[in-house]
């Protein structure tokens, strides 16, 4: 084990009114995570669509995740409009679990405009919950 977690990637499931996603990231004390490719969420708010990079950092059995600006559909739908600023995720670790297993809240932040009201920032909260899917972070 790293001094500051466990090396794989790690995928966990988003839960929350009118949002389900999944969110993927690689740990390697080593080299920047960002680099190492699988490192994602893809959210569907309200049935649309967002998506955008994460970054995530594990000490002391918890996890710490930055959910960066989504990318967005370019024609946004006619009953809503959703775009990203970003959002986290914070979780804790099973220490004992041989899955990496771990589970928290989180939230995503959106500008949102339903049926022709003005564009308002909205925060969407979750639960969290996920394993480490694999032992190496090399992808």
């Amino acid at each position: 084990p790293l001094s500051t977690g466990v090396q794989g990637t790690y995928q966990a499931s988003a839960v929350g009114p009118g949002i389900t996603g999944i969110i993927r990231f690689s740990y390697n004390s080593e080299r920047n995570p960002s680099a190492l490719g699988l490192n994602d969420y893809i959210f569907f708010v309200n049935g649309t669509i967002v998506s955008g990079a994460t970054q995530a950092a594990i000490m002391n059995n918890r996890i710490s995740g930055i959910l960066n600006q989504a990318n967005t559909p370019t024609t946004p739908p006619t009953d809503g409009y959703f775009d990203s600023l970003g959002g986290y995720f914070d979780a804790k670790m099973q220490g004992n679990s041989p899955f990496g297993s771990f589970s928290g809240t989180g939230a995503l932040q959106v500008y949102e405009s339903v049926g022709g009201a003005p564009i308002t920032s909205v925060s969407k909260g979750f639960k969290v919950s996920g394993v480490r899917t694999s032992l190496t972070s090399s992808l």
